[in-house]
């Protein structure tokens, strides 16, 4: 089989550590200087998972309202979004409801979804629970990580289970089978 493309779109609230995840996953390190993503930010890696060559395209997009339009021109295409939010603000966590009907508005695709709890390194700041994060997800019909872009823990796992439940949602389009996609 010749190699795949999926595409990936992160978003959530400003400074809950998206590019970070998506720079640790490509580069595997962290970057400490912030700046904030100005609209989109790109990149991509090739990744081998079951066997198949995997080209996953990445974008970042910017929290921002001002950039909505710059997110709803990507949503249309997307294979698999995961939606990131800072365990230790409980604003970026509330802000997960505007993000799915963002989604639910603008994708024609019925993407993968993933809600990701990033900074899992600052336990002693934690503001949302374990618990609260995976109702949130499982009540929305999505996957649930938790993951530190500082330390990298839980990143490879996370980009590892969404790429294996979009490919497999792409072999149940395409063989119209009723095999039931990996929700944590």
């Amino acid at each position: 089989m010749g190699i795949q493309a999926p595409e990936l779109i992160c978003i959530g609230s400003s400074g809950t550590g998206k590019t970070c995840l998506i720079k640790h996953f490509c580069d595997s390190k962290f970057n400490s200087g912030y700046q904030a993503t100005v609209g989109v930010d790109y990149g991509f890696k090739v990744q081998h998972l079951n066997g198949i060559d995997l080209r996953v395209h990445l974008w970042d997009l910017s929290g921002s309202s001002e950039y909505f339009e710059v997110r709803n021109e990507l949503y249309p295409k997307t294979d698999g979004i995961f939606i990131v939010y800072d365990i230790t603000n409980s604003a970026s966590f509330e802000s997960l409801d505007y993000w799915l009907k963002e989604i639910s508005k603008y994708s024609t695709t019925r993407p993968v979804i993933f809600i990701v709890g990033n900074k899992i390194d600052l336990q002693q700041k934690r503001a949302i629970t374990l618990v609260d994060g995976k109702t949130f997800a499982h009540n929305n019909k999505c996957g649930y990580f938790e993951t530190s872009a500082l330390t990298g823990e839980g990143i490879s796992e996370m980009f590892q289970e969404l790429l294996f439940n979009i490919m497999n949602k792409k072999t149940e389009q395409s063989t119209g089978g009723l095999n039931k996609s990996k929700i944590l």
